[in-house]
């Protein structure tokens, strides 16, 4: 399986617990360098695309409408069905991204996933696969073998949620919200951060990326930072490879904890570099 590079743990996890062997592409600003992906399989070997194209996690880059055409492309040529993660489509903050790699799809070849979990609530553990008849029937059966389903009372609340008229109006807050705390981090990187790092500025989604510009020792930053109650997603899980990377989260810190908790987090982080 393709994935990009870094990319969502938790779904690393779940592939790598499958038998997959996971190989990782690297990424730009606008998304997976599809280009790199070396297909070394023999014929009729599987293979597959696992992507998060819309606020990626952990880095929050949106795959540009060109770079999904053509990785849309790529993909049909290469008969590489792709799993399309959807998680954070809807917490856009500046812009609506572009459309999504299903859209594209007259074939059945792109497998989507969504979810209410981030936009509603992280207990409501209720989400959605669209694709070919014969894979969702599929899948669900392997889903009813291994934990009988979904909760039904929580699938009804996720219906009268999803049919309300005040859903959008909803979303309209939610987004207000998060883009205040995120202007609020990124005014407290600016002040603290930058001599120290880089990041670019997410257009949704929870995270920003925050790469050091020295090397550190990640995990003693980690030690310390957790001393000064400041709880750190180092980069490395999410990656191939060592980095020097943070996956900064803005979405349920409190607003009057940010500036506070980024100055303490550039003081530990000064001290590693001195």
């Amino acid at each position: 399986m393709y994935t990009e590079a870094p990319s969502y743990i938790k779904s690393l996890q779940v592939f790598q617990s499958a038998g997959m062997k996971l190989l990782g592409v690297n990424m730009d600003r606008e998304g997976i360098q599809y280009w790199n992906a070396v297909l070394e399989r023999r014929s009729g070997e599987d293979a597959l695309l696992y992507t998060i194209p819309t606020f990626q996690n952990p880095t929050g880059v949106v795959m540009s409408e060109m770079r999904r055409k053509e990785l849309f492309k790529f993909c049909m040529d290469n008969r590489l069905p792709i799993i399309e993660d959807d998680a954070y489509g809807d917490i856009w903050l500046d812009e609506e991204p572009p459309r999504s790699l299903k859209s594209m799809d007259e074939n059945g070849m792109v497998l989507y996933l969504g979810t209410v979990s981030k936009v509603l609530a992280p207990g409501l553990r209720i989400g959605w696969i669209v694709g070919a008849e014969s894979v969702v029937e599929r899948l669900g059966d392997v889903k009813m073998q291994m934990d009988y389903g979904a909760s039904s009372v929580s699938q009804w609340i996720v219906k009268a949620v999803l049919s309300s008229p005040q859903y959008d109006l909803y979303l309209e807050g939610m987004r207000e919200s998060l883009k205040s705390r995120r202007n609020l981090m990124i005014e407290a990187l600016e002040k603290y951060f930058k001599s120290i790092a880089d990041w670019q500025i997410p257009q949704g989604g929870f995270y920003i990326w925050l790469n050091l510009k020295h090397n550190v020792a990640m995990d003693q930053l980690f030690h310390l930072a957790l001393k000064e109650r400041i709880l750190l997603n180092l980069g490395s899980i999410y990656d191939f490879r060592k980095n020097n990377a943070l996956r900064l989260s803005y979405s349920y810190i409190d607003e009057e904890e940010i500036m506070v908790s980024i100055e303490k987090l550039s003081q530990v982080v000064q001290r590693l570099q001195s």
